[in-house]
């Protein structure tokens, strides 16, 4: 008399497993790139409320000191966001007619956001990929 074995019920088998270890993992590549995007995009959006706030105690400053604020007498970027910190540094630009503020990149995929005494809102775009700096 011989023995059968019956495949065992619910079982995956090696390849099976592999495909759909594949399968994720292709599905996992081509997520990446737009969840990074979003990643940015939250941390741009966030360093213009920075600086909405910078540009408001400068405007203060301005109003009490009758002269516009250094970099040095405005609130750390590391005590209004750490994330924000992580990404950006602040500078102030003194000019006669008034001021600017800028946050510029520490990483290169990061676009430049400025504000002027006037309002004016100035964002320069990350360079693309690949291109020339």
């Amino acid at each position: 008399m011989s023995i059968t074995r019956l495949p065992a019920a619910g079982a995956f088998s090696l390849i099976e497993m592999l495909v759909v270890l594949a399968m994720v993992a292709l599905l996992g590549a081509m997520a990446l790139p737009s969840w990074r995007a979003q990643q940015n995009q939250a941390v741009v959006d966030e360093a213009k409320l920075v600086l909405q706030r910078l540009d408001l105690k400068q405007r203060e400053y301005l109003l009490r000191d009758t002269h516009p604020a250094t970099a040095a007498e405005l609130p750390a970027l590391n005590v209004l966001s750490e994330t924000v910190a992580a990404h950006y540094r602040l500078e102030v630009v003194i000019q006669d007619e008034g001021y600017r503020l800028r946050l510029v990149p520490i990483k290169p995929d990061m676009p430049t956001l400025g504000v002027s005494d006037t309002g004016v809102w100035i964002e320069t775009a990350a360079p693309e990929l690949g291109s020339a700096i």
